[in-house]
């Protein structure tokens, strides 16, 4: 599709222009927005019955309905970057706290029936337990599953349950979805467990180097 200068289509060239470039992939994560978007050009363009608007309007109109489809795009990878820890909101970002301090939140949460911060913080203590091991480094950004990725390995017999606590933080941070006690009570679980199991290192240096 050009929209060189000099723009001057009819109404039905513009129409083709418009439907061409909804018809995209990338504009049908917003159905309603872009639907609604859609008819309101359509009444524009069939103002004269067919035929041909002032170039200044069909320019301006087009203008428009291209520029509020960009908006809806950039809001849509913006809110992508978020789901996915893009933008540095890693798990253990923010103050530093010991693995007791995040394991002691999550168990007063759970006891108050706050599930979803229960399964923040009991997440948040798997992961800095394992950067007080020495089994992850302390990089900012790091993500739920990036945790669980990088110590599944190490404990190969909770490889599962880590992709699944990793999943229930990400519900629950980023997506905003309220956690279920039962989900709750199985992070602050698998950090227990995690605390009295012994990894599996390939790398003597870094066995010696754990404290448990």
């Amino acid at each position: 599709m050009r929209l060189d200068p000099p723009l001057d289509p009819t109404s039905p060239e513009a129409r083709d222009w418009l439907e061409e470039e909804l018809r995209k992939g990338i504009y049908r994560d917003e159905p309603g927005l872009l639907e609604r978007l859609w008819g309101w050009l359509t009444d524009v363009l069939s103002t004269t019955g067919g035929g041909s608007l002032p170039a200044w309007t069909v320019a301006l109109a087009v203008g428009v309905a291209l520029a509020v489809v960009a908006l809806v795009v950039a809001r849509s990878l913006g809110a992508e970057r978020r789901m996915t820890g893009a933008a540095g909101d890693g798990v253990l970002d923010g103050p530093t706290r010991t693995s007791d301090e995040h394991r002691a939140a999550a168990r007063r949460a759970l006891a108050a029936g706050d599930a979803d911060t229960a399964v923040l913080e009991g997440y948040r203590a798997i992961a800095r337990a394992a950067v007080e091991r020495t089994l992850l480094d302390d990089l900012p950004g790091r993500t739920a599953h990036e945790v669980a990725l990088a110590l599944g390995p190490a404990f190969p017999d909770s490889a599962a349950r880590l992709a699944g606590a990793a999943d229930a933080f990400d519900a629950v941070r980023y997506g905003h979805r309220a956690a279920r006690a039962e989900t709750a009570q199985g992070v602050c679980d698998l950090d227990a467990t995690l605390a009295s199991t012994r990894p599996v290192l390939s790398d003597p240096r870094r066995a010696a180097g754990t404290a448990r």
